[in-house]
C-alpha cells in the first residue's frame, strides 16, 4: 500500500499482511509506472532522479508512486488535469528552492550572501 494505515488495538499495533488484494495490486503498478519515469524527461522523471540520488531508488519508486496516485485521485475526485511542466521547469524550480533554503539557513546563522563577480 502507498498510504498504510497502521490497526493498533490495546495500544499495540496488529499485524496483518495483506495479500493479493486490490490495493497491492494497483499499488504494484504505480511502483512500476513509477521506475518507468526513470529516464522520462517529465517533471515526475526529474523528481523520480532527484530522489533516487539522495534516497535510492526502492525509495525513489515508491514516493513517485505515491505521488502519481494523488495525482491520479485529484483527477477522478475533482477533474483537475495534469499538465506535466518538463524536466528543465522542475530543474529550476528545484534550484530556486535549494537556494532559498540556503539564504534562510545563512540568514538564521547571522551571515548574508553576497555574489561573486568573475575575475578576468
Amino acid at each position: 500500500m502507498l498510504a498504510p494505515r497502521r490497526g493498533i488495538t490495546g495500544g499495540k499495533p496488529i499485524r496483518k499482511k495483506k495479500r493479493n488484494s486490490a490495493s497491492c495490486r494497483v499499488s504494484e503498478i504505480l511502483r512500476s509506472a513509477a521506475l518507468s519515469l526513470q529516464h522520462s524527461q517529465t517533471a515526475l522523471g526529474a523528481y523520480y532522479r532527484h530522489t533516487a540520488q539522495r534516497l535510492g531508488p526502492d525509495i525513489a519508486a515508491f514516493a513517485t508512486a505515491r505521488k502519481l496516485a494523488t495525482m491520479i485521485y485529484r483527477m477522478l475526485r475533482w477533474g483537475q488535469s495534469y499538465v506535466d511542466e518538463g524536466a528543465a521547469a522542475y530543474e529550476k524550480r528545484y534550484q530556486e528552492a535549494r537556494f532559498n533554503r540556503l539564504h534562510a539557513a545563512a540568514a538564521d546563522l547571522g551571515f548574508q550572501l553576497v555574489a561573486q563577480t568573475a575575475n578576468p
